[in-house]
């Protein structure tokens, strides 16, 4: 599967989607700005995207087939917690950070560019890694 342009903003708004309701929305940290974002945060914002899209992809079904909708919120519930443990989990990269990254590269074509070309390296390192077993 190669990411295009198109694909990995949808990648990223699904992720984004998981995982904005984890905490109380507050403020973006005020030090992050489009241009303050380091290549550094690129790649722990793109792996964030990647640990929660993985939790995504695990949750979805489980949401979708339940029809009882007091426990369709308790796995959502639980699927909020497993998103913001993985984010947690990433280097450099915590929920609000997340979060504010997020939000700007929605508003910022450049930022979101960037995002998108460190997703699209980390699926072809992937492939590569899966393409040498």
């Amino acid at each position: 599967m190669t990411l295009t342009p198109k694909i990995a903003p949808v990648l990223t708004a699904v992720a984004l989607a998981l995982a904005t309701p984890l905490v109380a929305q507050d403020s973006a940290p005020d030090e992050i700005t489009a241009e303050s974002i380091t290549d550094t945060q690129i790649e722990a914002f793109a792996n964030a995207v990647m640990a929660v899209q993985a939790v995504s992809q695990e949750y979805m079904p489980r949401i979708q087939q339940e029809q009882d909708q007091e426990q369709r919120q308790e796995i959502i519930t639980e699927a909020e917690a497993a998103a913001l443990s993985a984010i947690d989990e990433v280097e450099n990269m915590s929920a609000d950070e997340y979060r504010a990254i997020g939000s700007i590269a929605q508003n910022d074509e450049d930022l979101n560019k960037r995002i998108i070309a460190q997703l699209e390296e980390m699926q072809a390192e992937a492939e590569g890694e899966a393409e040498g077993e």
